[in-house]
């Protein structure tokens, strides 16, 4: 079973484009299943880091149920989208949204730095939230992303993600003209024991956890925590 993308491009220039022009005409939605899922695994005395929020459906949800919430997403057309929605909408200091490519290293690191010293210093909890991100990137940038989070992030900081398997290669998608590729769960969930100091909490994995219209994603489940 592949673990590449589906469609035949990988033109980053033009991917950045296609979301830009997505997020300009997407309506936002309610939370998604896997943030409820999130919300009943900790407790409220916790930053979230959602990275790759895009339209901020999961980072507005947690901030509304009383969460600190910081959002990043490398579009800027997005970002400029949500910080209107969060000027309009709601009035609180502890919503936040940056831009942030995440191949940057540096930017990677200072945005990471800056979340975990909150985190620390208001004696709270660190979540670093990525749904429907890692199937979205290339493998050397989640080889970037994932060393970077090790390398910053406290110990006992919370790790969840939700995305595509190489299970979900072959079957229907709504959207199947931007680029995705299918990840082995257990090699990644393996590589975040052995190589990035996370220990495994929950791991699920099948149909059935986030249908959207005729779709039925094959998707991959993991809650880990930062053992050291």
């Amino acid at each position: 079973m592949p673990n590449t993308k589906k469609v035949d491009w990988i033109n980053d220039e033009a991917n950045v484009e296609y979301w830009d022009e997505y997020y300009k005409k997407a309506a936002m939605q309610e939370e998604s299943t896997f943030c409820k899922y999130v919300k009943k695994q900790l407790d409220k005395n916790a930053i979230v880091l959602d990275i790759g929020c895009g339209s901020g459906r999961d980072t507005f949800s947690f901030a509304k149920d009383g969460y600190e919430v910081v959002g990043i997403d490398r579009s800027k057309e997005v970002i400029k989208i949500n910080r209107n929605t969060k000027e309009e909408k709601f009035s609180t200091s502890k919503l936040d949204f940056h831009v942030v490519d995440l191949s940057d290293e540096r930017t990677l690191n200072d945005i990471l730095e800056s979340t975990s010293r909150k985190a620390i210093s208001e004696d709270k909890s660190l979540v670093v939230y990525l749904r429907f991100l890692l199937h979205s990137i290339n493998e050397k940038t989640e080889e970037i992303l994932l060393r970077t989070i090790s390398k910053h992030v406290p110990t006992g900081c919370y790790f969840a993600a939700e995305f595509r398997t190489v299970e979900d290669y072959g079957r229907d998608k709504v959207y199947d003209d931007h680029y995705r590729r299918f990840i082995d769960a257990e090699d990644l969930v393996s590589n975040l024991e052995s190589k990035y100091n996370f220990s495994k909490i929950d791991f699920i994995k099948g149909t059935g956890l986030s249908v959207y219209k005729n779709e039925d994603p094959y998707l991959a489940r993991i809650l880990m925590k930062k053992s050291k």
